[in-house]
This record gives structure tokens, C-alpha cells and sequence, in this order.
């Protein structure tokens, strides 16, 4: 009798195949739970490339309005055309210069080159269009394609934002 207790208590261990089973279980819900990480991150980069893009084109047309603004007059593009700089007179008789340098944007006046945007922003296009109508009334329209840089080709920073704005020349 002291023989079948011993051998029945024996047996109260897992065996190979329970083992496997609870072994796959855990790798599975380990896989689901990394997965859920994984995909909050790349959401993460993704939202961070876009606000880095919204960020940017906030800051060029804020300063594009500060400048138009002022300006005196519009010199390029002339009226009813479009170009990709953007060329005002001030009334201190001085010239602010916007225009692309190797897809950054950079604003220039007497002779000091400032840069518009960071490293990571790309302008893949931009264009000013004088809408004026007559020379007490001048407007320049402002189209610009960002996009983020993107060097790897990674999928999380892809982004890119069209903006568009119209600021008229506040004349006295």
C-alpha cells in the first residue's frame, strides 16, 4: 500500500505537453502585448513627424505675415503672376528676399540669409502669387508643400501638409 500513496504523489508535477501549452499561451499573449506597444510608438513617431511639420509651417507663415505686412510694395512676382520667391520692398527702402535654398526656406534682407525651417523639413514646392488688383490694394497669395525628411525611407516618418494663405500689404 505504501508503494501506490508514494507513486500517486509523485504525479502531481506538469507534464511535456501542459508545459508546451502553457509555454505557447504566454509566448502568444507576450506577442499581442509587444505588438500593442510597438504600435503605440510608431503612432507616437508618426503624430511627432506630422506636428513637426504643422510647427514649421506655422512659423514661416506667421513670419511671411509680419513681413508682407510691413512691405511697401510687392516687387516679384509682378501683378497677376506667380513665382517661387518673394521679393518686398520695405518702406526703410530695403529688400526682404523669401526663396527656396535646396528645399529649405530662407528669408534674406540686407545681405543676412536666415533659414525658415529645421533639418527636418523638406519643401518639396512653393509659390507666391501676386493677386493684386491695383496698387492700393496688394495681395500675395502663399502655396507650400512640407514634407519631413526622411533619409531611411521609414514608414513612422512619412508625412507631408499643403498649406495655403493670403496676406494683404497693410498700406497707410
Amino acid at each position: 500500500m505504501k508503494h501506490k500513496t508514494q507513486s500517486m504523489k509523485s504525479k502531481r508535477g506538469f507534464t511535456l505537453i501542459e508545459l508546451l501549452i502553457y509555454i505557447s499561451i504566454l509566448g502568444v499573449i507576450l506577442i499581442v502585448i509587444a505588438g500593442f506597444f510597438w504600435n503605440i510608438a510608431l503612432g507616437y513617431t508618426k503624430e511627432s513627424s506630422y506636428q513637426e511639420l504643422q510647427h514649421n509651417g506655422r512659423f514661416i507663415f506667421t513670419k511671411m505675415d509680419q513681413e508682407i505686412k510691413k512691405a511697401k510694395n510687392i516687387i516679384q512676382p509682378l501683378q497677376g503672376s506667380s513665382s517661387d520667391s518673394l521679393i518686398l520692398e520695405m518702406p526703410d527702402s530695403s529688400q526682404v528676399n523669401f526663396r527656396l535654398d535646396n528645399g529649405r526656406l530662407i528669408i534674406e534682407r540686407e545681405g543676412i540669409i536666415s533659414q525658415l525651417t529645421t533639418s527636418q523639413v523638406f519643401i518639396d514646392s512653393l509659390q507666391f502669387t501676386n493677386m493684386s488688383y491695383s496698387e492700393d490694394s496688394e495681395l500675395v497669395k502663399v502655396d507650400i508643400a512640407l514634407s519631413r525628411v526622411n533619409p531611411d525611407n521609414i514608414s513612422a516618418y512619412r508625412s507631408n501638409i499643403n498649406l495655403t494663405t493670403s496676406v494683404a500689404l497693410y498700406n497707410d
